[in-house]
């Protein structure tokens, strides 16, 4: 047998090997948790002007007792734990429709802050506002109006 051809059947094999993994990891970890498709900021230090802002590939993410999970890596087979937490005064915010592209017509971004001080921000869709504030649902409180009071209260 040529060596070629071994090394071209030894490709194929961890090819495929690891494309299963890929697609059963997704699976496995979407029916257990409330996957939401989103984006990170890349951090301040790594920014080249504007477009550099947001990462160019989507990532989903989900909440399991107030820590953030994100998928990562190459083929996003890795979950990567963020401890985070949300300022008082940080709201959801509406992005601009081309500033964050893959994530629908309206994205919002939400502000959160690492336990080592690090500022990062993560957009989603509009639809899963809900999933992306998490245990912060104060952050996506902040536009309702103030409750109507009766006089003499």
């Amino acid at each position: 047998m040529s060596p070629v051809l071994v090394a071209l059947g030894g490709v194929a094999l961890v090819g495929t090997t690891v494309v299963v993994l890929a697609v059963w990891g997704r699976i496995r970890y979407d029916r257990e948790l409330p996957f939401f498709r989103c984006r990170v900021s890349a951090p301040p230090w790594s920014r080249r002007g504007q477009h550099a802002r947001w990462c160019l590939r989507r990532t989903r993410a989900a909440w399991v007792d107030g820590v953030l999970l994100l998928r990562s890596g190459l083929l996003r087979l890795w979950l990567t734990p963020l401890a985070v937490g949300v300022g008082r005064e940080v709201t959801v915010e509406a992005l601009e429709p081309g500033q964050v592209r893959g994530l629908g017509r309206r994205p919002v971004a939400l502000r959160f802050t690492a336990h080592d001080g690090c500022q990062m921000e993560v957009a989603a869709a509009h639809e899963d506002v809900g999933r992306l504030v998490g245990p912060f649902l104060t952050a996506a409180l902040s536009g309702l109006p103030e409750a109507p009071r009766e006089r003499g209260v």
